[in-house]
């Protein structure tokens, strides 16, 4: 359950008349997920009026220690493990894509620790709909724990062997309609992996993004898009130390009548300290590291 860029697409549908399972497709070039929920609740899966950004935060906030969803979901990360089967398979290719010191790939595949996750979501799940049409879902909503597991890690485009396990508190949403897009994501959490190489993190997390079709002004808060995450070393923690810290802005420009936007990302992620030991201290060295992220929403 990640957020992602601005051309995902999402299909959902309801396996039986109760309305309490539903599946759900998401498909965009850095997060494509499949899952699957079910309601403990007799009635079905609840539809939250999202036309108030601030008051659907405020309803998935207050929920956050109710549960009564359950979601269980398998995920890839297709650009990143693209980048990866570059760097394997077309060796002199992928070292000519760069930009003075920067690798492109890289640059465009950065920040996705894991090829494929598993996850079990227990918490709120809410269809969110508008007070103008509730029988029409624009999008989904989450709030409760997120527990993932993967067997795989992506540093530099190299896949590492590490069982790993990561568990955070999340708020989410994705309210998608013709004429705007939505995206909002908090969440803090944790991360430990079982190869002792590769030192645990306790991270928070921000992002949002937002798509307007139909808006050619320069409000920051439309047609723009932010990503902000900080890493800490568990084996200091409670002792702060900062382990990288990552900054991604976009700015999104509809074009072709508002049919379409074209998005550019671009941003650093930067490692105060080394995240890796040992066999694998060599593969990243710390320092920062350009981030680049352009799309077309539509």
């Amino acid at each position: 359950m990640a957020f992602c860029t601005c051309s995902a697409k999402s299909l959902t549908w309801t396996a039986d008349s109760t309305g309490r399972n539903q599946f759900e497709l998401w498909v965009d070039p850095y997060y494509t997920a499949v899952n699957g929920t079910h309601t403990f609740s007799a009635d079905p899966i609840l539809r939250l009026n999202c036309d108030a950004e601030r008051e659907t935060d405020w309803w998935l906030l207050e929920h956050l220690l109710l549960p009564r969803d359950i979601l269980l979901e398998g995920s890839v990360n297709p650009l990143p493990v693209g980048g990866w089967a570059a760097r394997k398979w077309a060796r002199g290719t992928y070292r000519q894509v760069a930009l003075d010191e920067t690798n492109l790939v890289q640059a465009l595949t950065e920040g996705f620790p894991e090829p494929w996750a598993v996850s079990l979501f227990m918490g709120n799940v809410v269809d969110l709909v508008s007070a103008a049409d509730t029988t029409k879902v624009n999008g989904r909503g989450y709030s409760g724990l997120l527990v993932s597991w993967g067997a795989w890690h992506l540093v530099d485009n190299r896949l590492i062997r590490d069982d790993w396990v990561e568990t955070e508190i999340k708020i989410k949403g994705d309210d998608i309609r013709p004429s705007r897009k939505l995206g909002w994501s908090f969440r803090g959490g944790w991360r430990e992996n079982f190869n002792d190489d590769i030192r645990d993190a306790v991270f928070a997390s921000i992002v949002r993004s937002r798509t307007d079709f139909r808006y050619a002004g320069w409000n920051p808060l439309r047609n723009s898009s932010i990503e902000m995450r900080i890493d800490l070393d568990r084996r200091s923690f409670p002792r702060l130390v900062f382990q990288q810290i990552s900054l991604v802005v976009g700015k999104k420009f509809p074009l072709a009548g508002g049919k379409v936007a074209f998005c550019m990302s671009a941003g650093v992620v930067d490692a105060l300290r080394p995240a890796y030991d040992g066999a694998l201290r060599h593969f990243a060295p710390h320092g920062p590291k350009l981030l680049l992220r352009p799309d077309i929403d539509w």
